[in-house]
């Protein structure tokens, strides 16, 4: 029986430290991250969407600020991913906040994203406390 466990240890050991080692370690030493390069043309593209307050108790403020022109949508999904509402946004009226109206969820955690063109820009969470 010792001779059995000394065996597996042999083979297991090599194979926990091979797990345990980080991808780049066998590589030598990691190369550095590469710093996010921003051209003025992406800078101009940046859009930030506010949403407060957060936590709410169903009243919330939509702010978006862009520099761009787009199909601005605002979507509402509960923590497993079901599209509960969408709000299409005007960059001119969004941009000094747009009042909604969320008082008929219960209260939780959902997530919110900004749409543009369709494509996912960004998603945050939304604690409701109705």
């Amino acid at each position: 029986m010792r001779f059995f466990t000394q065996c597996l240890v042999f083979l297991l050991l090599p194979l926990a430290v091979a797990l345990a080692a980080p991808a780049n370690a066998t590589q030598g030493t990691p190369a550095p991250a590469a710093a996010p390069t921003t051209t003025p043309d992406t800078r101009a593209s940046i859009t930030f969407l506010n949403v407060y307050p957060n936590p709410s108790r169903g009243q919330i403020t939509v702010q978006l600020t862009q520099r761009t022109t787009g199909d601005y949508k605002f979507r509402l999904s509960n923590i497993i991913g079901q599209e509960l509402r969408t709000i299409a946004l005007k960059p001119e009226l969004a941009s000094a906040g747009l009042p909604v109206d969320l008082s008929d969820f219960r209260a939780g955690m959902y997530f919110y994203s900004l749409l543009v063109d369709g494509k996912v820009v960004t998603t945050k969470r939304l604690v409701l406390q109705n």
